[in-house]
């Protein structure tokens, strides 16, 4: 089984335009630390991206507490702490993260970081949507503007 860990912003974009469900078709199980549940539940202040993460997690989404603390080389977040944290522990295939820092942390790290718009070009590719541009164009209606 391929193991994929996610930051907070892949959730809570593809959660604003209701399709999380791409992930699940994609990965079929996805774990996040609790310091992106923090944020995207917890603290997410967009009920539509909230109720589509929490309805994620009761399916598909697993929350896990790291239970390593590694000090990493840049000054990161915590979500992003926390997904390196726990990419530590997992040693997943998949890292699904939009910042640059923690991007390239996650490459120095050995790991393989994701953009969430290569997540829409492989559901692309896979049939799953028509088009990864205009899953695109309805993230930037809502002013989301991925990297």
């Amino acid at each position: 089984m391929r193991i994929v860990i996610s930051n907070s912003s892949p959730l809570l974009a593809l959660g604003q335009i209701q399709r999380l469900d791409i992930l699940k078709q994609l990965f079929g199980h996805i774990y996040i630390p609790d310091s992106v549940y923090q944020e995207t539940v917890i603290k997410c202040c967009v009920p539509v991206q909230r109720e589509a993460i929490i309805k994620a997690i009761s399916d598909f989404i697993e929350v896990v507490t790291p239970s390593v603390r590694y000090s990493f080389s840049r000054n990161l977040g915590k979500r992003e702490q926390g997904v390196l944290n726990l990419a530590i522990e997992q040693s997943p295939q998949i890292l699904l993260l939009d910042d640059k820092r923690a991007r390239n942390e996650a490459k120095e790290l050995g790991f393989r970081p994701f953009f969430t718009t290569d997540v829409l070009k492989l559901a692309e590719h896979q049939h799953l949507i028509v088009s990864h541009v205009a899953e695109i164009e309805k993230l930037r209606q809502f002013g989301i503007y991925l990297p």
